[in-house]
């Protein structure tokens, strides 16, 4: 057997960001710039953009969504980011690879940070990771369900120590909602049958997601959620991410049923070039074409947009 079989490629910053043609990446772009929205300026006012999550109020409902490869964006690179989150008010996903003094030092920063844990195949493991970011200052725990199976070979995803994921059971996601001290979220949930599964399991918070084209060909997020909001519990908190890189974005996943929304490869080249002081300035600017809008379209707030308002390009 050759010694690199099996092991994952040199990451550069250059393929964290990779964008290849015919991915689905590709494809939720095209999807998103197809959407277009009419305006609806009589008897509208001034909207809100404030959010609520995990009992937690926020400034707006674009959440710093959880990146890697901060060795590449810059000194102390972590810490600008939470401090940027603080600033914002809003919530931080952190990655588990972090060290506990990384952790330790985003929750000091003031910044509300939520932990996504991958699918371990040992549910124990798991488990006691999730303990220790609750410990540590976590105020909600994710898994990104969608990292099951690797891309390379067809069989489970391993993480790079060697220890393998794999897919959750209806009754793991009931034993994780019932152990969790704080609240659980499936991360990658791109079907109504997930969904389902997971409002069935008890599971109150998912992530629309096709987690960076982890998936070829994969249906865009926006594609399916109506029909994943019109099956899950009215109580069921439904977050969209993947190519949320504008305020129009963000307002169109709203308009069709997300109640927040999540940005990375936006953060990543902004934290990158520009540090703590870039992230604040492009999560306002996106926060304030969010709320012009919500202005424009007659909804007062983000819970209160009339999908209607969204039409699909035809000519």
């Amino acid at each position: 057997m050759a010694d690199n079989q099996g092991k994952r490629p040199e990451m550069t910053f250059e393929k964290l960001m990779e964008f290849n043609t015919g991915n689905s990446d590709k494809i939720t772009r095209r999807y998103l710039d197809q959407l277009l929205i009419e305006m609806r300026i009589i008897d509208s006012d001034l909207a809100s953009t404030e959010a609520e999550i995990f009992g937690t109020k926020l400034a707006t409902p674009i959440m710093l969504g959880a990146i890697a490869g901060y060795e590449f964006m810059g000194e102390n690179a972590i810490l600008r980011e939470a401090e940027a989150a603080g600033e914002l008010n809003t919530i931080m996903w952190l990655n588990e690879h972090m060290t506990d003094d990384e952790i330790k030092a985003v929750v000091g920063s003031g910044a509300k940070a939520a932990m996504v844990v991958k699918p371990y195949r040992d549910l124990n493991m798991f488990l006691d990771l999730a303990k220790k970011f609750t410990d540590l200052g976590c105020i909600a725990i994710a898994s990104d369900i969608d990292h099951a199976y690797s891309r390379r070979d067809g069989g489970y995803d391993h993480s790079m120590q060697g220890v393998e994921f794999g897919p959750r059971s209806s009754d793991e996601l009931r034993t994780i909602v019932f152990t969790l001290e704080v609240p659980f979220v499936a991360k990658g949930v791109l079907s109504v049958h997930d969904a389902v599964c997971c409002d069935n399991a008890g599971v109150k918070h998912i992530i629309v997601s096709h987690h960076h084209n982890i998936m070829d060909y994969s249906v865009p997020p926006l594609m399916i959620l109506p029909d994943i909001k019109k099956a899950v519990s009215g109580d069921m908190t439904v977050i969209v991410d993947c190519g949320i890189d504008t305020g129009a974005d963000a307002f169109k996943a709203l308009a069709l049923g997300a109640d927040l929304v999540c940005t990375a490869r936006a953060v990543m080249k902004t934290l990158r070039s520009d540090g703590k002081d870039g992230v604040v300035k492009l999560i306002r600017d996106n926060t304030a074409q969010l709320r012009n809008f919500l202005n424009r379209t007659g909804s007062p707030d983000i819970s209160h947009i009339d999908p209607s308002v969204i039409h699909h390009l035809e000519f």
